[in-house]
């Protein structure tokens, strides 16, 4: 059996938001996703549909929502071929800019992030427009962390619903800047005090975006996250072994995007088509094959 992390939303009020990697945040709003449990059988339709716009439901965006109650869509992106092995960015003690924060401990490769039986970690799985009459994700009143420690941003990914405030905290002695590259909001970018523990930085997110927002930091150049703004429940970010769970989706046809910062292009898949049966949950293991892989 295997766990898979959930992202879910509430028809009128948010339940939480799922972050990727290992980490231990240090203090601020952080919760982690819930388990639930995979049947092992799998079954695959790794289709590869490329080019295009990338829309959900059906060949207009808004889904066919035909039969009665919800469903849900779940499985594991897998590398198939050789999974090459990261070496990490730098070890523990290297001489690096502000080396007694920054190289305190070995600085891990996060691009490519390998689980068990080679599940694919951090891969971004979600509509790009919800079907019609989809309620927005209203904001929780605690703010989403951003975290940096070790000179490294913790998570280093996350789904965002738009509205929602984040607060960039830094648990280092020395200073940071946060900056943003949107396509359609405002870009971040602000320095970040030394310690900070309380987010002199808050920003939210006005609109979704059609694919992952890249941060960096411009002290150190290593340094670099992504965020998903949404505007909508039906998303997922694959845990560490790969695995991942939509809930609550409307019965018919959807197109999911399938997002990776390692994949040539970003994609590994731009048009997933699913079909979502009332009241039953739709397994898939998503091929990631290793000859798409631009390290």
């Amino acid at each position: 059996m295997k766990s898979i992390s959930t992202i879910t939303f509430a028809a009128v009020s948010l339940l939480f938001i799922s972050g990727c990697g290992e980490h231990g945040l240090g203090g601020g709003a952080y919760q982690a996703t819930s388990v639930v449990v995979l049947p092992p059988d799998l079954n695959a339709d790794t289709s590869n549909e490329s080019g295009g716009d990338v829309e959900s439901g059906g060949d207009d965006g808004a889904g066919d929502s035909a039969g009665s109650g919800p469903g849900g869509f779940s499985g594991r992106v897998l590398l198939t071929g050789t999974a090459p092995q990261l070496s990490p960015i730098f070890a523990q003690g290297a001489d690096v800019k502000d080396a007694e924060s920054c190289s305190a401990e070995e600085m891990p490769n996060e691009k490519l992030v390998i689980g068990s039986d080679h599940g694919v970690a951090n891969v971004f799985i979600y509509m790009q427009k919800a079907p019609k009459g989809t309620p927005k994700p209203v904001p929780g009143e605690e703010a989403v962390v951003f975290d940096q420690k070790n000179c490294r941003f913790l998570p280093h990914c996350l789904v965002v619903p738009v509205g929602q405030t984040v607060k960039v905290l830094s648990d280092d002695s020395v200073g940071h800047n946060t900056h943003s590259y949107p396509s359609r909001n405002t870009a971040v970018n602000q320095t970040v005090e030394p310690g900070d523990r309380e987010g002199k930085l808050a920003f939210a997110y006005k609109s979704s975006e059609r694919e992952p927002v890249r941060l960096v930091c411009d002290f150190h150049t290593w340094m670099s996250a992504w965020h998903l703004p949404v505007d909508h429940p039906y998303v997922a970010l694959t845990d560490a072994n790969g695995n991942f769970e939509i809930q609550d989706l409307p019965a018919g046809n959807h197109v999911f995007t399938v997002w990776h910062e390692a994949a040539k292009g970003k994609f590994v898949q731009r048009k997933l088509k699913v079909t979502i049966q009332p009241g039953q949950t739709t397994t898939q293991e998503i091929e990631y094959p290793a000859s798409l892989l631009d390290l």
